[in-house]
């Protein structure tokens, strides 16, 4: 006869021996009655004055200690290991110095994640934005006199119908508002079977220059004048010729010539 479990609580003692008895397991629990009568309400593992023997459970035939102790271990009980007395109940109640222990660790644990940020912040704060490459300087737009506003695309549109090219042979150079035009402008023109060039892109000084500028607001929903310039190429003088505008229902329309 081999004790496989024992525990300071008989019920724990006799959960046990019910269990292997389910399992057709012989056992025999010892120093169970006397424990019984002195059991307390206010009983605890950390009890260190306990004089009594513990509650113990016995396994009778030795064939059955292979299968009783797998029983106990499948079912979380006891740990893994086997001491010389057998098996003892394995509490899962806190060690009453773990709060202790863990708060220095995790103060470091802190401490070390907040150096880690510091170091990463540092390096980064050294690392300034990549160069840029020579002869490409970030694009920026013309400064806007007082009381002119930026055209609008779609304003641009209908100032330029019937100023595209009508063969494939011809070619414009765009500017609006002293900048080339937006890709979405361009996309918004009407189909043409020649080619509507970006200003600062223009192959050549000998095609015809075309330039929006100088919208101003006069009245609510976008009403006003604007400034269409014409020049037979890069050295020419340009013809500049001033329109009245207006939205509404259908879109931007130009009125006159003022």
């Amino acid at each position: 006869m081999r004790q496989v479990f024992s525990s300071p609580r008989l019920e724990n003692v006799e959960r046990v021996a019910q269990l292997l008895g389910e399992a057709g397991i012989q056992t025999r629990i010892t120093h169970g009655r006397s424990y019984r009568g002195g059991r307390r309400s206010n009983f605890s593992y950390r009890d260190a004055a306990r004089t009594e023997p513990e509650p113990a459970v016995w396994v009778i035939r030795s064939e059955d200690q292979p299968a009783a102790r797998r029983i106990l271990r499948d079912a979380g009980l006891l740990d893994s290991t086997r001491g010389e007395t057998g098996y003892t109940f394995r509490s899962t109640q806190p060690a009453a110095g773990a709060p202790g222990h863990k708060s220095p660790f995790r103060l470091k644990l802190w401490l070390l994640l907040a150096v880690v940020v510091a170091i990463a912040l540092a390096l980064l704060s050294q690392v300034g934005p990549g160069p840029v490459a020579p002869g490409t300087p970030p694009p920026t737009a013309a400064a806007l006199p007082a009381g002119v506003s930026p055209t609008p695309d779609a304003l641009a549109v209908a100032v330029l119908a019937g100023e595209l090219p009508t063969r494939a042979d011809q070619a414009l150079c765009l500017s609006v508002d002293g900048h080339d035009p937006a890709p979405a402008l361009l996309a918004a023109l009407p189909p043409t079977p020649g080619r509507v060039i970006p200003l600062s892109q223009c192959p050549t000084t000998d095609l015809p220059r075309l330039s929006i500028a100088d919208y101003r607001v006069h009245a609510a929903g976008g009403a006003g004048s604007i400034t269409l310039s014409r020049a037979r190429d890069a050295d020419a003088p340009p013809v500049l010729e001033r329109y009245e505008v207006s939205h509404g229902a259908r879109g931007w329309r130009v009125v006159e010539l003022l």
